[in-house]
């Protein structure tokens, strides 16, 4: 009886569910989410960083590799418009719509026939198509690419933002505004995610400044805060209201002739080098951090830290009757 449990056990450990668990981390974060108010020594960021710095890397060259290819199309498309042409094919193969395309630029094209046989003008036409779609194919394809990177920046960010703030107890930083739950949680809330990260990595610095005396009370006046953390926040604040998304829908959301589309390009590559700025501001802003914290932990020394528990408010009032 006891064999079959224990293989039953160890049946259960090996569903997909686990598996899943264990390759998405949630099993690790239970697991510190358990310890959370275990005493605990300075944990080092160093392979978190490392991970951050090589998804952040991917990240830029994505995005410059947008702008290039942004670049292209706009290029391409100007060089359309000097030869007279005013309007844009369909990206995909639709021959009612290559006609159309072919009527409005006066080309002799009026029959699908033609246009598969590629006869006289629709030869023209279905080389246009081609070289818009495939430009058009290109363009998407790096855009899914970059939307991926992004999700696994928010993820590994928040992941280094938990960590460095759980050391801020070990580097003798106490009564933190932020915790840490909450640190990597900001990165997550609409509208919130605008400011309040940037407040926590102020609180980072200041609390991580190696040249502030170690148990200093007033550390939140007195730490230091690089340009780079403010620097950092302007360009995500403008990333926010100027983005692939944003120019696509708001401010380029009329794109009626070739000209319209010329132009959104050209404000998709201003985009996507802010993108690529950002990447690299948030590489020097962590590298920075952890470089700062290294530095206090080894003037400070190894210090066993014990996370404050939340203070239960009916515990309190139960304690107020009793003095009563």
């Amino acid at each position: 009886m006891d064999d079959k449990d224990s293989k039953f056990d160890q049946r259960k450990r090996s569903t997909p569910t686990n598996i899943f668990r264990k390759i998405s981390g949630r099993e690790e974060l239970d697991r510190a989410k358990a310890k959370r108010y275990d005493p605990y020594y300075y944990e080092s960021n160093a392979s978190t960083l490392k991970l951050l710095i090589i998804i952040l890397s991917v990240w830029s060259i994505i995005s410059i590799c947008l702008a290039i290819q942004d670049y292209r199309i706009s290029y391409m498309l100007n060089e359309w418009n000097k030869q007279g042409i005013t309007t844009l094919p369909p990206s995909s193969f639709d021959p009612q719509g290559l006609i159309d395309f072919a009527k409005d630029e006066n080309l002799e094209c009026v029959n699908i026939n033609d246009l598969l046989s590629e006869l006289g003008d629709c030869q023209n036409v279905m080389e246009l198509h081609a070289s818009f779609a495939a430009a058009q194919d290109i363009s998407f394809l790096l855009f899914a690419f970059l939307v991926i990177s992004l999700l696994g920046c928010i993820f590994v960010f928040g992941a280094f933002t938990h960590r460095a703030s759980r050391n801020l107890l070990t580097l003798r930083s106490e009564r933190q505004r932020f915790s840490p739950e909450m640190a990597g949680t900001w990165f997550f809330i609409p509208i919130m995610n605008l400011f309040k990260p940037w407040r926590v990595y102020i609180e980072l610095f200041k609390g991580s400044d190696p040249s502030t005396t170690a148990g200093e009370p007033n550390w939140h006046s007195k730490g230091m805060v690089p340009k780079i953390v403010h620097f950092w926040e302007l360009s995500f604040l403008l990333i926010f209201v100027f983005n692939p998304l944003t120019i696509s829908r708001i401010w380029f959301s009329v794109r009626k002739t070739i000209e319209d589309v010329s132009s959104a390009h050209n404000a998709l590559i201003i985009a996507d080098i802010m993108l690529a700025i950002l990447g690299f501001l948030a590489m020097f802003l962590t590298a920075k951090l952890h470089i700062w914290q290294e530095k206090r932990k080894n003037l400070i020394g190894p210090i066993l830290a014990t996370p404050p528990k939340p203070i239960d408010p009916l515990s309190e009032i139960l304690k107020d009757d009793k003095k009563l």
